[in-house]
């Protein structure tokens, strides 16, 4: 089942286990672009497939702006975590967006205490968990958090 919500004069088809936040995020050059959060639980992988097959990817957090709408958009919706589109590398440890073109920035991050700590050299993927984030295994199964917006790949 698809609802069609409207914002901006734009309508949206977004299926039932999908919910349009009330956030928007400016990390896409300047544009803004709306969070949809996916009640339904993937692996990071599926998630990222899922948000590119029907949205434009994971939710991606350039800066402190775009952290504090993705936190006043999202609610009690997902407890226990959702996945961003944030991973590593796990050769050398370097975090990356899964939206390709756009950086990670160590100073606007948000990591719970002590995170990351790639616990047991299996934690390559981050979840959003109260307001923060945590390094876990790209298996495990989550919610998550995509994004309608310009993609960057040129």
């Amino acid at each position: 089942m698809n609802v069609n919500v409207t914002f901006q004069g734009v309508t949206l088809s977004i299926a039932a286990v999908s919910s349009l936040l009330s956030g928007q995020c400016s990390s896409i050059g300047g544009q803004l672009c709306d969070y949809h959060f996916i009640g339904e639980n993937m692996t990071w992988k599926e998630a990222k497939e899922y948000c590119r097959k029907n949205h434009t990817d994971l939710a991606t957090v350039s800066n402190q702006t775009d952290m504090q709408r993705l936190l006043n958009s999202t609610t009690e919706q997902y407890q226990g975590g959702a996945w961003i589109g944030l991973q590593d590398n796990t050769t050398n440890t370097v975090w990356r967006w899964s939206q390709p073109g756009v950086e990670f920035n160590e100073t606007e991050s948000e990591w719970s205490p002590r995170q990351p700590d790639n616990l047991g050299n299996q934690e390559n993927c981050v979840r959003m968990q109260d307001d923060t984030w945590n390094d876990d295994s790209c298996t495990k199964r989550y919610k998550f958090i995509c994004y309608d917006g310009e993609n960057m790949i040129l």
